[in-house]
């Protein structure tokens, strides 16, 4: 378990400086199509905290990826909902999203079709790898 502790967190240290980086072209996103970006000191410093956060927390999570005990689908539920509850807070805590009934389905509806989406490349991508060094294994 300390093992895996010390995993998570390296990698989530090693993403979560990223944060301010995220968190800038974000803005740069909204300026860009027309929207008020105009914030405050704590709107900046909730921003660059928030998603230096979700940098670590992502980052680290990966490493469910590494415990075959659970297996496929039992890392994909837990990762997909440790990511969804971690981001669902954040975004409440910020007021990114309401917690209207709409603003949580909305939420929900892009959050699982962007997981979807990305797992799904990664997945390809680390099929067309394996098969890559079989072919090299099999020469």
């Amino acid at each position: 378990m300390k093992k895996i502790v010390n995993k998570f967190c390296s990698r989530g240290m090693m993403f979560a400086s990223g944060g301010p980086l995220v968190y800038g072209i974000v803005m740069l996103i909204l300026y860009l199509c027309g929207e008020d970006t105009t914030s405050d000191g704590l709107m900046i410093f909730r921003g660059i905290l928030s998603t230096s956060i979700l940098a670590f927390l992502v980052a680290g999570a990966s490493i469910l990826w590494q415990e075959e005990r659970l297996g496929l689908a039992g890392a994909l539920v837990i990762h997909g909902l440790f990511l969804y509850i971690s981001f669902f807070i954040v975004y409440v805590i910020n007021g990114w999203i309401t917690t209207e009934l709409k603003s949580i389905g909305i939420f929900t509806l892009v959050f699982i079709i962007f997981y979807s989406l990305i797992y799904i490349f990664l997945y390809i991508t680390e099929k067309i790898k394996a098969k890559k060094i079989n072919n090299v294994l099999n020469k």
